[in-house]
């Protein structure tokens, strides 16, 4: 799955790219809380959206789970270096 980053201008307006702009049309809906974002087609259903983010909720695990083998790895080599010294 693909991770796009974006920036707000000065004035608070939000880029949203292009593949995105194509994909969900020009209406959006947005469900926001204190740390994330749902953006979606304004005529989408929620059923589909909601497994849409069954998907990405998965992602997201899959990429902490990542990031935690990664660091585990450079905690193993780190303290093997160190042992050799």
């Amino acid at each position: 799955m693909v991770e796009l980053k974006t920036k707000l201008t000065g004035k608070g307006i939000l880029y949203i790219p292009k593949e995105i702009r194509e994909a969900f049309g020009p209406n959006l809906r947005i469900i926001p809380n204190s740390l994330a974002a749902l953006f979606f087609p304004d005529g989408a259903d929620y059923e589909d959206v909601l497994r849409s983010v069954e998907i990405i909720e998965a992602d997201l695990k899959h990429r902490i789970e990542l990031q935690r083998r990664a660091k585990h790895s450079q905690t193993l080599n780190n303290s093997g270096s160190e042992a050799r010294q």
